[in-house]
C-alpha cells in the first residue's frame, strides 16, 4: 500500500468518524469529549483492515522524530498495572523504555503481542516494557484476561480515562513508542511491529 493511499484512507475514515460524532452529539448532549475520543479511535481502528492490505511490514508506518535525534521528553506515566503493582515511568530513568498502546479487540494488536513477549524475554534486564490498554471497546478485566490467556508477563496497565493516550497523542492502534535512557522520545511506530523489527529498534536504543 502506498503512502498516498494510506493517507487517503485515513482521511476518509476521519471524515466518517467526524460525521458519526456529530450525529451522536446531536442526540447525546451530555456525552463527554473523552468518550467521543474513544469512539472515534475505535471506529478508525476497526475500519483500517478494509483499507490496508499486505504483509505486516506494509501495514506499518514508522515515524522518526527529527531524524532519530531525541528532543521531546516523554510525558510521565503512572498507575496500577494488572500484575506488577504500581508503575511510574520516572522510576526507570537510565534505561530505555518501550511503550505499546493496544486493546484486545484490535486484531493487529493481538497479532503483535506474542512478538512483544518474545522480545521482552530477551531484553528483560536492558529495556523497560510497559503495555497501555485503551479502555472503551474492552474493559480492564477483558484486557487482563486476554493477557493471562496468552501468558504475557511484561507489565501492562489500563489507560484510565484515556489520559496516557491523550498525553502521547495516540490516534491509531497498535502504536509503539521508543524512549532512550533519558526518556526522550526517539521513535514512534504505528501499526504492527514484529520481533525482528523490535529487536533492531531496541539495539539502536542501547547503542545510542
Amino acid at each position: 500500500m502506498t503512502r498516498q493511499n494510506f493517507i487517503f484512507c485515513n482521511n476518509i475514515l476521519y471524515m466518517y468518524t467526524g460525521h458519526m460524532i456529530n450525529a451522536w452529539r446531536s442526540h447525546n448532549r451530555g456525552i463527554s469529549q473523552k468518550i467521543l475520543l474513544i469512539m472515534a479511535t475505535a471506529a478508525i481502528t476497526l475500519s483500517m483492515p478494509a483499507c490496508v492490505k499486505g504483509n505486516a511490514h506494509e501495514n506499518s508506518t514508522e515515524t522518526s522524530r527529527k531524524n532519530n535525534v531525541a528532543s521531546e521528553t516523554a510525558p510521565t506515566i503512572t498507575g496500577q498495572t494488572f500484575e506488577h503493582g504500581d508503575f511510574n515511568l520516572n522510576d526507570h530513568i537510565g534505561k530505555p523504555v518501550l511503550i505499546n498502546f493496544w486493546f484486545p479487540s484490535c486484531p493487529p494488536c493481538r497479532a503483535e503481542i506474542p512478538d512483544l513477549q518474545t522480545v521482552y524475554e530477551n531484553y528483560i534486564h536492558k529495556v523497560v516494557f510497559i503495555g497501555v490498554q485503551q479502555l472503551g471497546m474492552d474493559s480492564a478485566a477483558n484486557g487482563q484476561a486476554f493477557l493471562r490467556g496468552l501468558g504475557i508477563t511484561y507489565p501492562n496497565m489500563p489507560d484510565v480515562e484515556s489520559q496516557i493516550q491523550t498525553d502521547y497523542e495516540i490516534y491509531s492502534f497498535p502504536s509503539t513508542i521508543f524512549l532512550n535512557k533519558n526518556h526522550k522520545i526517539v521513535r514512534t511506530w504505528t501499526g504492527i511491529i514484529r520481533e525482528q523489527q523490535l529487536a533492531e529498534q531496541l539495539d539502536e536504543l542501547l547503542e545510542s
